[in-house]
C-alpha cells in the first residue's frame, strides 16, 4: 500500500490570477485482466475524453497527495470498463494554492464561509479544465463539510453520488438544538470527542486561536517523525487499530517493521509552501507570474470550518442539500473522535443516505483500509454514471 509516487501533482493557473495545486490520476482497467488498473497519461489522454470523475476531498492535515494512498489500495480493485478520472485538490491557502477570497459583495459572509466557497470555486475550475460535466464525490473526515457544501452550491455539477468515511459533523446552533430537544423530547446525540467539545465550547480559547494553534501543530509533523524512532510511532499507531485493522496493517506494511507507514505520512502531509513538484498545466497560456495571494493558512481555516455550526456555514444537513442519488457512509464502530452515534444522525438528515458501520472500525483505522465495500461502491458507481 506504500505510495509509489504515480499520480500527477499539477496546478492551474485561472484567469483571475488564483493558482491551483491538485492531484490527478487516470485509471483504466488492464487489458485481459478481470480487475485491476493502469494509469492513463492525465495531460495527454484525458481531456475531453473521460467523462466519469472523482473529486476527493482531503482531511483536515493532509493534502491533494491523499489521493496517491486511496489509489494504492483501490487501484488493484478497479474494475470499470471505462476510464475514470481521480482529482483532488488542494484547498485555499494550502500547497500552492492561492488564498481563500470573497466571491460575493456580501459583507456578512464569514472567512469559513469564503474558505469553503472557494474551495468549491476551485473544483469548478478544474472540472472545467479537464471539460467534466458533472463529477462524483468523495470524502475523508473533515472534507465531509466542503464535499457537503459542494454538492448544495453545484448541483448541476455533481451526479448526485456521495462516498463518505469517517466523517466529520458539524454541530447545530445550540439555540436550535435546545427547541428540536423540546419539540422531539429526545437529546441529539453525543456526536464529538470529550476535547472536541471543549474546543467547540471555547475552553481551549477563541476558534483563531485554537484553529491556528492546531495548524501550527499539523506543520511540526515532519519534525516530530524526525525526533522519534519509527518504530516507536508505527507500534503507537497499531495501538490505536482494533485487530481487524492491524492486521490489514501488517498486510499493507509487511517489510521493514512497517516503517513504510511513516512514509506514507509524511508523503501526504508535505507539499511545500508552493505546491511541491507541481507542473503547470496551462503555463504557456498565461502569464503565470501575476498569481494571487497564497495566505498559507489553508490548515487554520480547516480547523475553523470543523468548529463552526451548520447554521454559521449555511449548510443545514437536512434543508440545505438538495436530494442526492445515493450517498454512502462508512464509519467506525469505535471511532472515538466522532461517535457512530453523530454518524446516524448525518445519515437522517440527508435524503437518500446509508450508513455502513465498520464492526469495530476506528476513525483513522477505518481511513486507512477502508473496507472492500468501499471499493465495491467505487466500481459500481463509476460504471453507472
Amino acid at each position: 500500500m506504500t505510495a509509489s509516487k504515480s499520480i500527477a501533482l499539477r496546478a492551474y493557473h485561472a484567469p483571475d490570477g488564483r493558482c491551483i495545486h491538485y492531484a490527478a490520476a487516470c485509471l483504466r482497467k488492464e487489458a485481459g485482466a478481470s480487475i485491476g488498473a493502469t494509469f492513463v497519461n492525465v495531460d495527454a489522454d484525458v481531456i475531453g475524453r473521460v467523462n466519469t470523475c472523482w473529486v476527493i476531498f482531503y482531511p483536515a492535515g493532509p493534502n491533494r497527495r491523499l489521493l496517491e494512498l486511496i489509489l494504492a489500495r483501490y487501484a488493484p480493485n478497479f474494475d470499470c470498463d471505462k476510464d475514470v478520472l481521480f482529482l483532488c485538490i488542494n484547498r485555499p491557502g494550502k500547497g500552492g494554492t492561492s488564498g481563500s477570497h470573497s466571491i460575493s459583495n456580501d459583507e456578512d459572509v464569514s472567512p469559513e464561509q469564503q474558505h469553503v466557497n472557494t474551495t468549491c470555486q476551485d473544483v469548478v475550475t478544474i472540472l472545467d479544465y479537464y471539460q467534466i460535466p458533472k463529477t462524483s464525490l468523495f470524502y475523508m473526515c473533515a472534507g465531509s463539510t466542503f464535499c457537503y457544501s459542494f454538492a448544495a452550491r453545484y448541483s448541476d455539477r455533481s451526479t448526485g453520488c456521495i462516498i463518505g468515511v469517517s466523517s466529520w459533523i458539524l454541530r447545530s446552533c445550540p439555540s436550535q438544538a435546545e427547541e428540536k430537544r423540546s419539540e422531539d423530547h429526545a437529546e441529539l446525540p453525543p456526536i464529538h470527542s470529550f476535547t472536541h467539545r471543549m474546543a467547540m465550547n471555547g475552553l481551549f480559547g477563541p476558534k483563531w486561536f485554537v484553529s491556528n494553534l492546531a495548524s501550527g501543530s499539523m506543520s511540526n509533523v515532519h519534525g516530530l517523525f524526525g525526533l522519534l524512532p519509527p518504530t516507536f510511532i508505527v507500534n503507537h499507531f497499531k495501538k490505536t487499530l482494533s485487530l481487524h485493522e492491524r492486521n490489514d496493517f501488517d498486510e499493507h506494511y509487511s517489510d521493514r517493521g512497517g516503517v513504510g507507514l511513516i512514509e506514507d505520512l509524511m508523503w501526504m502531509n508535505q507539499d511545500g509552501s508552493d505546491g511541491e513538484g507541481s507542473l503547470f498545466v496551462n503555463s504557456k497560456d498565461v502569464n503565470i507570474t501575476n498569481t494571487a495571494t497564497n495566505t498559507y493558512d489553508g490548515n487554520a481555516k480547516d480547523i475553523s470550518v470543523c468548529l463552526t455550526t451548520q447554521e454559521e456555514l449555511g449548510l443545514v444537513y437536512d434543508t440545505s442539500m438538495p436530494t442526492q442519488r445515493q450517498v454512502l457512509l462508512w464509519h467506525g464502530t469505535k471511532d472515538h473522535m466522532i461517535s457512530v452515534a453523530g454518524a446516524e444522525y448525518l445519515a437522517s438528515q440527508i435524503p437518500h443516505a446509508t450508513l455502513n458501520k465498520v464492526t469495530e472500525g476506528t476513525h483513522q483505522g477505518t481511513m486507512f483500509f477502508f473496507p472492500d465495500s468501499v471499493m465495491i461502491a467505487l466500481n459500481s458507481i463509476s460504471s453507472e454514471v
